[in-house]
């Protein structure tokens, strides 16, 4: 008997996970308005009725009822509605076994037919508190998924990382806080400060401080849609000096104060 083993094939099988930040049903008007700079996740969106819009470059463009459509990470836009909206909302990342997101591999929106049907059994699926629905609920979300990438020809690829690349990003997530240095990095990582930047802004895309702010207000927003924890006990957990440093960084990024995105909760 001859047994094949493929070591990317389970990899690449086993190491691929969709992480569902937030989500559910969400209905509104005019007050369905705004605009995200260069978001850490993806947004999908199913659209049950109402006339929302995206507008990113150029026009507007309009989400029909019974669509998807996919507005993935690190891609700006606004959004708005002309009378209501009214639809199905997830904020996903797709990570590999380094944590990094495979859908910053795609660069603009992509949107297609969902089916009506199909958006009405994935919002009962939602109201149903159930191992099973939530089986089948990430099921049609990768299924959609899938279907956008093919629609739009994107590739998912997968960053080889080196080792010591590795070891900061891991203890980055372990530690997290503003008060990480790149020599604290680099020990644990057993090589030279300059090393670990040159090859960390090479691999990743992005400098380690950029990625360690990032890391830190995509753990802030969670904390805020899902916790009653105060602004002062984030900044301390955070690593913050005081909490007023702590709210100006977060609205810079998010345009909002913490206790206005609490309160408003944008989707």
């Amino acid at each position: 008997m001859k047994i094949g083993r493929a070591e990317d094939f389970f990899r690449n099988l086993n190491g691929i996970q969709l992480r569902v930040l937030d989500g559910g049903y969400a209905a509104g008007g005019l007050e369905w308005n705004g605009s995200v700079n260069a978001p850490p996740y993806s947004r999908l969106y199913y659209i049950c009725g109402g006339d929302p819009y995206i507008e990113a470059e150029g026009d507007p463009v309009r989400l029909e009822q019974g669509w998807c459509c996919l507005l993935p990470a690190g891609f700006s836009f606004r959004f708005a509605c002309r009378t209501a909206m009214e639809q199905l909302y997830f904020h996903i990342q797709l990570v590999d076994d380094t944590g990094i997101d495979l859908l910053r591999s795609c660069r603009e929106m992509l949107a297609m037919p969902a089916g009506e049907e199909r958006i009405r059994r994935m919002r009962s699926l939602t109201d149903e508190n159930s191992p099973r629905a939530s089986l089948g609920l990430r099921q049609e979300l990768y299924g959609t998924l899938l279907s956008l990438l093919d629609a739009g020809g994107v590739e998912l690829s997968r960053t080889v990382c080196s080792p010591c690349v590795l070891d900061a990003v891991g203890y980055i997530r372990e530690h997290l806080s503003l008060q990480l240095t790149v020599g604290e990095l680099a020990a644990h990582a057993h090589v030279s400060e300059s090393t670990l930047e040159k090859t960390f802004r090479a691999e990743m895309g992005q400098s380690i401080g950029r990625y360690i702010d990032q890391e830190i207000f995509l753990k802030a927003e969670s904390r805020l849609r899902h916790t009653d924890l105060s602004i002062a006990q984030m900044s301390a957990e955070f690593g913050f000096c005081d909490q007023f440093y702590f709210s100006r960084r977060f609205r810079e990024r998010y345009g909002l104060s913490p206790r206005q995105y609490r309160r408003e909760r944008p989707i």
